[in-house]
């Protein structure tokens, strides 16, 4: 009894050996191939897979005679078969680096074209949209490199710089686009200083002064304040017919309207009035009951950098009570973008206000400058006063939606305005891309 104890505390001490020395193997084995080789590149990963290679084609060694310890303690590591894991392992890094290296070169390719098409002396549509085809194609072709491809840091530094051309080849696209508009503009009697937008409802957009603010936005100002009303009824689920109390000091003259001070008056004619006839005692009072703070941090939220409501509007000569402060601002470009939301229904409210802006009563503008054209007016604002005249509309032409925003400065006149508007639709209805 006396032995075998002793057998087996020998046995257990010997297995204990052997099992650290396995364990040794077993980590040495599995960190050779980053230790030893550390590739860093294709031709390195093709050098260790012909040594593997050429290993596996050794003969083996004659396995040992089975011991009564083998029998007890078997061991874990076959040098053969991790040799095999080894050269698998290569193989799939190989594939991955040639898949990267392909894709990198085919990018690099495609981006000296690119630059070759973009130095152009005269940049066409078609020869600005072949670059920024090419530029897309390039960055495709990056994105395809796997992250842990030894490719990985050249192709982000490649990224950025390419990111960086396609958003300038981008930009002149919409240059190349915009350039008939300066000819609409000269052709059709605009000042220097007129700012168009134009937006089919996917956002494929054309300007010219698209973000440089009028000298006044007139009552297109009405808009933003229209759809900060909409956003407020909406998320605080009050009623269109509530009526609000008119103050006398929010009167000033208006040619059209049915609204006279000191009376109430449901939010919904307010509404109304301030778009249909552009009634400034509405629009006022509007103003007051939404505050110019809830309604710029409406805007500001919306994604308006420029769009803000600081001042009441006026007649002639009656200024109302406290009016604001600082002058109403906004760009084409940004209004263009707020009847994209109304029109594509991505605003609070937007049937209310599409059939809103169906009605205006003032059609001397956009309204009669679509009649006999293949183009269809589907609603309108316009703006007017002294320094000012300008529209923005929405029209159908083949079955697509585009808006269209005109501002000028007060020597243009209604002619002036409706010819570039007849003008604008008559190139989309022949270009529908622009």
């Amino acid at each position: 009894m006396q032995g075998l104890k002793h057998f087996w505390s020998i046995a257990n001490k010997m297995a204990a050996v052997v099992a650290g020395i396995g364990l040794v193997q077993v980590l040495t084995i599995a960190s050779s191939f980053s230790q030893s080789s550390n590739p860093r590149s294709l031709d390195e990963l093709y050098k260790i897979r012909d040594r593997l290679v050429t290993e596996l084609e050794q003969p083996a060694s004659p396995s040992p005679e089975p011991t009564l310890l083998s029998r007890l303690v078997p061991l874990t590591t076959n040098p053969q078969e991790k040799l095999v894991q080894q050269l698998q392992a290569v193989e799939v890094q190989i594939l991955v680096e040639q898949r990267a290296n392909d894709n990198l070169q085919q990018a690099v390719r495609l981006a000296d074209r690119a630059a070759e098409t973009g130095r152009a002396p005269k940049q066409s549509i078609a020869s600005s949209q072949e670059t920024q085809f090419l530029w897309n194609q390039a960055l495709n072709n990056l994105q395809e490199v796997p992250q842990n491809s030894f490719l990985a840091p050249l192709t982000a530094s490649k990224t950025q710089e390419y990111r960086q051309n396609l958003t300038a080849a981008t930009s002149q696209v919409q240059q190349s686009k915009s350039d008939f508009l300066a000819v609409v503009a000269r052709e059709s009697g605009l000042s220097d200083r007129a700012s168009i937008s134009i937006c089919h409802l996917s956002r494929e957009c054309v300007n010219l002064r698209g973000d440089v603010p009028p000298v006044s936005p007139a009552s297109l100002i009405k808009l933003p304040i229209a759809v900060a009303l909409m956003q407020k009824v909406e998320k605080e689920k009050i009623s269109l017919n509530q009526e609000v109390f008119v103050n006398s000091g929010n009167f000033t003259e208006d040619s059209l309207t049915r609204i006279v001070s000191a009376k109430n008056y449901p939010l919904q004619l307010l509404l109304e009035e301030m778009i249909d006839r552009s009634s400034n005692t509405a629009t006022n009072q509007l103003i007051d009951y939404l505050g110019s703070d809830y309604i710029n941090q409406f805007l500001a939220n919306r994604g308006y950098q420029v769009t803000r409501v600081n001042y009441k509007l006026m007649g002639e000569k009656i200024m109302p009570a406290n009016p604001g402060s600082g002058p109403n601002r906004m760009t084409v470009n940004e209004l263009n973008e707020m009847m994209v939301q109304i029109y594509n229904g991505e605003t609070p409210g937007a049937k209310v206000l599409v059939e809103t802006l169906n009605r205006q009563h003032d059609r001397e503008l956009g309204f009669a400058a679509l009649q006999g054209k293949k183009a269809q007016w589907l609603g309108e604002k316009t703006g007017e006063n002294s320094l000012v005249l300008g529209t923005t509309l929405a029209m159908s032409i083949d079955g697509e939606a585009y808006v269209m925003t005109v501002i000028d400065s007060r020597t243009s006149g209604d002619t002036q305005i409706r010819n570039s508007i007849s003008k604008i639709a008559d190139y989309i209805s022949k270009n529908p891309s622009f």
